[in-house]
């Protein structure tokens, strides 16, 4: 056997170039690579001094009275947190992140700890969290709660400055990957410029593809004593090469880093374990719930001819329905999940003749550019940006656009073109009583409004926390708005209409139902996939899993999931499910083997 034969079956499928020849380049044996490579080691669940210190920190950090005790993962982070002064704890979902970083300030003595969430949940952490955990605990009274999204407003540039925190804890961390986001660069002023800031970041879903997520994150937290190189360089080639989804052109071999791994592992198994094995990292590894999880498709909806025939054309000549030119990639997919419910968005008002005009030359010349260039233009707002600096001559599709465009603001409404999904959720929700209590999940909502209106059922759209007491047995709800952060386990079944591609927002989503507390002996989650951009979509999730196991350990819901496909196939099988056509339900996909399964 070939060094390149080996190498790809240590790496696994999907991980090698596609195309047999040699990688751009191999990560190397420098000093940054020795540094991470002799960092300490150990396994904190093996720790045999754990449940002493779990008894020391429950009774040190328990409330007059109080009853709770801490669960081995809590005292472990705590401790590391103690020791090192932050942690870094890409904790799973539903494994008591929530009490880690009400008691990380008091742990520390911090004098003015920062606690940033996500803003649809800082009045459940206010209202609900602090007042439950209180009597059992001793809270720290001077902590500050604040949403990320008030962190990014432009009124608010200044405060990190007003606030000064000693302490910044992040939950939720992954808001905070984006170094481009308004709130991540505030962040990355102040650790710079306060570097004896402590910081304790958490999150079941850390990253979603790249290791470039997390890496300004953990030095928050670590700073020096960090796993992942420094220098941006030496980042970027450890991301081509551990990463999901790079291209073939750019994927870089692993090199040094096969001398991490074990055994069989491969070298995103060997990174997750250098990883985790670092001292002020926690990372779960198990399923801690007894409850079995099963994702399946939804077989209800059955494809209208007319909705089928208006994919087919939009897919052909990129226009939607009502006319308006796609250009980028992205909006097609956004425009076929709406239609995959049947419906799409028209102008109400129509907009002026010379509006439109201008708007379709515009729209025509940006499809035309970003089809042919050669200059690394992928968006529409780069097209824009570069006709803006280009000395132009008029007449130019450009100066037409720019001149009309802010006379006419579009008003979108639904139009719908068959209530087939709207009918198939409205069975669904029928079906639920108070031993078998569902959620219809939708991230569009004009979607989740039709649906409450024609099954007369709750929907609970973005800023509205009902949901969390709410006890109807059958509701629907926003992904967008209530998939991440809320305790929903008095549910056990869950209907997605629009398959997230992201692994990240899967795990958030099961384990809004799939957590601590659920009674039921399973839950099932039954998934719209009768249109082929939501089968995409759910198999793009299916590898995100796969990666974020990879690399850090956290066990992914759809990874031990029952993930049952057709005819007793499962999705995740490379050698099933390719394409799905728009034939009516999910009863005709086309295998990689050739032929039909029905």
């Amino acid at each position: 056997m070939t060094l390149l034969s080996q190498l790809q079956q240590r790496v696994g499928p999907g991980w090698a170039p596609a195309t047999p020849g040699f990688f751009r380049g191999q990560v190397g044996r420098t000093s940054e690579f020795l540094r991470v490579e002799r960092l300490p080691r150990r396994i904190w669940e093996d720790d045999p001094s754990l449940p002493a210190a779990q008894a020391v920190l429950t009774a040190e950090l328990r409330a007059p009275g109080g009853t709770m005790d801490l669960w081995p993962v809590q005292a472990a982070a705590l401790r590391d947190i103690t020791l090192r002064g932050g942690c870094f704890l890409p904790v799973g979902v539903g494994q008591g992140k929530a009490l880690i970083s009400l008691l990380a300030p008091v742990v520390l003595n911090s004098k003015r700890p920062l606690l940033l969430v996500p803003s649809q949940l800082r009045g459940q952490t206010l209202s609900q969290v602090i007042p439950r955990m209180a009597p059992h605990w001793r809270l720290h009274p001077g902590l500050k709660v604040v949403g990320y999204s008030e962190l990014s407003l432009a009124k608010n540039a200044t405060m990190l400055e007003f606030l000064s925190p000693d302490l910044i804890i992040l939950d939720e961390a992954h808001r905070c990957k984006n170094p481009k986001a308004g709130r991540t660069r505030r962040l990355v002023r102040w650790f710079r410029d306060h570097p004896a800031t402590r910081c304790v970041a958490m999150s079941g879903t850390v990253s979603n593809r790249s290791i470039r997520d997390f890496a300004h994150i953990i030095w928050w937290c670590l700073k020096e004593r960090t796993p992942l190189p420094a220098p941006w360089r030496e980042l970027m080639e450890w991301a081509d090469a551990l990463d999901e989804k790079v291209p073939d052109e750019q994927r870089v071999g692993p090199g040094m880093l096969l001398t991490l791994c074990r055994g069989e592992e491969n070298p995103r198994q060997g990174f997750r374990r250098r990883l985790t094995e670092t001292p002020g990292v926690i990372a779960t590894q198990e399923n801690l719930l007894g409850t079995s999880l099963q994702v399946l498709p939804f077989e209800g909806p059955k494809v209208p001819g007319r909705v089928r025939e208006m994919a087919q054309r939009m897919a052909k000549t990129w226009e939607t329905p009502n006319g308006d030119l796609i250009t980028e990639a992205v909006d097609l997919w956004r425009h076929m999940r709406e239609l995959s419910l049947g419906f799409f968005y028209r102008w109400d008002p129509l907009p002026p003749r010379d509006w439109m005009a201008a708007r379709r030359e515009w729209k025509m010349y940006v499809r035309e550019t970003l089809k042919h260039n050669q200059r690394s233009l992928d968006t529409e707002l780069q097209v824009w940006q570069e006709c803006a600096r280009k000395d132009l001559k008029n007449p130019h599709p450009w100066f037409a656009w720019r001149d009309l465009k802010d006379t006419f603001k579009p008003n979108s409404v639904p139009e719908w073109v068959s209530d087939f999904a709207v009918q198939a959720c409205c069975a669904w929700l029928s079906g639920r009583t108070d031993e078998d209590p569902g959620i219809c999940w939708t991230e569009q909502r004009a979607f989740g409004e039709a649906l409450a209106k024609a099954s007369g059922k709750p929907f609970f759209g973005a800023g509205d926390d009902g949901i969390l007491t709410c006890e109807a047995p059958a509701i629907s709800a926003s992904l967008l708005a209530h998939g991440e952060g809320k305790n929903l386990q008095h549910y056990c079944r869950n209907l997605v209409t629009s398959a997230p591609a992201s692994g990240k927002t899967w795990e958030q989503l099961l384990g809004r139902t799939h957590r601590e507390g659920q009674q039921a002996d399973e839950v099932t989650c039954e998934v719209f996939l009768h249109f082929p951009e939501l089968q995409a979509s759910f198999n793009q999730a299916l590898a995100d899993a796969r990666y974020l196991e990879d690399c850090f350990g956290n066990k992914q819901k759809l990874n031990y999931a029952n993930v049952v496909g057709l005819n007793g196939l499962t999705l995740r099988d490379p050698d099933a499910v390719a394409t799905m056509f728009l034939t009516g339900g999910i009863n005709a996909v086309a295998s990689d083997r050739g032929g039909f399964i029905s």
